[in-house]
């Protein structure tokens, strides 16, 4: 049932005042939030920054990752292991606080398959299938890299969901989204969060057997390792959803900046850089958590400190700008060669320096590597758009007055 617009109402009732309509219009257009008065515009904008953070973590661990094979700095270990403690459950935390905002549980669950598998397994399977003739391109023209002989492996990692390198993070966002959707249908929050915090540690246990390196003997066995690593990442990331879910009321409350709102993000990114050395080098994508209490602890104070300093910051154009666009920056900043160039030309680039040659390195490469993603990041939203599951791009019309943000 569709509610009642009271503009309708009221206009049905005589009171046809253009002014007093407007006024009933912007109210119609704020969104009722758990109780709270929120616009859509206001309530993106912090969590898409937050996005925009998330992916900036992920590409600087990848690049440190890369970086550490031409000249380990003392500092990358220490750094890796911070952004790794959280970089990634921060997906996860904003997705179940977007779900908590936006009610999803109430919709027909035949629709939320829908649209999780069109807005996440549409662009799994483009980037899957584009990622595959890139490695085929490989063994013709660079067969020290890369054998036929070893496509099969990366088949069976598609075809199982368990994803080529980064995709891995789409179908467990799927899974976890929509069997996190199906028991809340069907439980209680209180029954709810006992299930997925028992489910997370039942996997903190299991996932030594997800780590044997006895899966890659034969096809047949890395089809089942597959299998149940895919499905152990998406049962792991209800907890983290359920985290953010849990959550939301606090995070959401209030649409004022604070400075204390700003600290106290501060204060748990703090926290979580003295905790994580304590618990080494963590890894989602490999199920490898050392201490699991300690792990979650620290996902947690890392995810929920970038949203709170997000929320409690100026606007940022150029994090809200990663954070609309971080599913392409993810899928093309490693397998599209974007790293790779960048390093390149950001080393040959700095020989010619004389001052401030390591940050001179470091800025430029995060110039090129948002050069270079700004060009992919068009070609998929205005060319290639329906390869990530999005709508053609409507031209924008010109309309007479201003308009206030």
């Amino acid at each position: 049932m569709h509610p009642v617009s009271s503009v309708n109402i009221y206009q049905n009732r005589g009171m046809t005042d253009p002014c007093f309509c407007s006024i009933l219009k912007t109210i119609n257009s704020i969104d009722i939030k758990r109780g709270t008065f929120m616009t859509s515009k206001q309530r993106i904008t912090y969590l898409d920054m937050a996005k925009g953070a998330g992916v900036v973590l992920m590409v600087t661990g990848h690049l440190i990752g890369s970086l550490q094979t031409i000249d380990n700095k003392p500092y990358f270990s220490p750094l890796y292991q911070w952004i790794a403690s959280f970089h990634m459950p921060l997906f996860f935390v904003i997705s179940g606080i977007v779900l908590w905002i936006t009610r999803e549980e109430e919709r027909d669950m035949r629709q939320i398959v829908y649209r999780k598998a069109k807005g996440l397994l549409l662009p799994y399977a483009s980037f899957s299938l584009i990622y595959f003739v890139m490695n085929i391109w490989t063994c013709i023209f660079q067969p020290d890299l890369l054998q036929f002989s070893e496509l099969w492996r990366y088949l069976i990692y598609s075809v199982t969901f368990r994803g080529v390198s980064v995709l891995w993070f789409l179908p467990a966002l799927f899974l976890g989204e929509v069997v996190f959707l199906w028991v809340r249908k069907r439980m209680e929050t209180e029954r709810m969060t006992v299930l997925f915090s028992v489910t997370g540690f039942l996997l903190f246990f299991f996932s030594p057997v997800l780590g044997w390196e006895g899966w890659e003997l034969n096809p047949g066995l890395m089809t089942v390792g597959a299998v149940l690593l895919t499905l152990a990442r998406g049962l792991l990331s209800c907890t983290f959803l359920l985290a953010g879910y849990l959550a939301a009321g606090l995070v959401t409350a209030g649409e004022k900046k604070s400075a204390a709102g700003f600290l106290l993000g501060a204060a748990m990114l703090a926290a979580d850089v003295l905790l994580c050395p304590l618990n080494g080098s963590v890894d989602l994508n490999y199920m490898v958590f050392g201490n699991f209490l300690l792990y979650l602890l620290c996902a947690c104070l890392g995810s929920f400190g970038v949203i709170l300093i997000c929320k409690n910051m100026y606007r940022s154009k150029l994090l809200l700008f990663y954070g609309a666009n971080s599913l392409v920056i993810m899928a093309t900043h490693m397998e599209f060669k974007v790293m790779l160039h960048t390093i390149r030309f950001s080393y040959w680039l700095n020989q010619y320096v004389t001052r401030a040659k390591e940050w001179v390195l470091y800025a430029t490469m995060a110039v090129c590597i948002t050069i270079l993603e700004a060009g992919l990041i068009c070609l998929f939203r205005h060319v290639l758009y329906f390869l990530i599951g999005k709508e053609k791009p409507k031209k924008a019309c010109k309309v007479q007055g201003s308009r206030s943000d």
